[in-house]
C-alpha cells in the first residue's frame, strides 16, 4: 500500500475511532473542472456516520464557521466543496 492510503486510513480511524473494515476504490475525476458554477456558501453539513458505534449510523449536523463555497460542473452533476477553513480531527469535522 502506498503512504496516501495509510494516511487516508489513519484519519478514517482518528475520525470515527475504529479502523475501516475495507478499502474501496471509488471511480471519480481528482481534478476539480477549470470552470464551476457557484451555487452559495455551504453553511452547514448533515451526514451520517457510525463515527464510535461501528454498525450503529446516526446523524451529525456542522454548522461552518468560516463556509466554504458549494460549486458544480458546468452540466450541473457533480458537487464540490470550495475554500472555507475546517479540518477533520479525532472530535470530527472543526471549523
Amino acid at each position: 500500500m502506498n503512504q496516501d492510503l495509510y494516511e487516508g486510513m489513519g484519519l478514517y480511524q482518528k475520525f470515527n475511532h475504529f479502523s475501516p473494515s475495507c478499502v474501496v476504490r471509488v471511480p471519480h475525476s481528482r481534478l476539480i473542472p477549470p470552470i464551476v458554477v457557484e451555487l452559495g456558501e455551504l453553511v452547514g453539513l448533515i451526514y451520517r456516520s457510525d463515527k464510535g458505534q461501528p454498525g450503529q449510523a446516526q446523524a451529525y449536523i456542522h454548522f461552518m464557521q468560516d463556509p466554504p463555497r458549494l460549486v458544480s460542473n458546468i452540466a450541473g452533476t457533480q458537487l464540490y466543496i470550495v475554500g472555507g477553513s475546517y479540518r477533520i480531527t479525532k472530535h470530527g469535522i472543526e471549523g
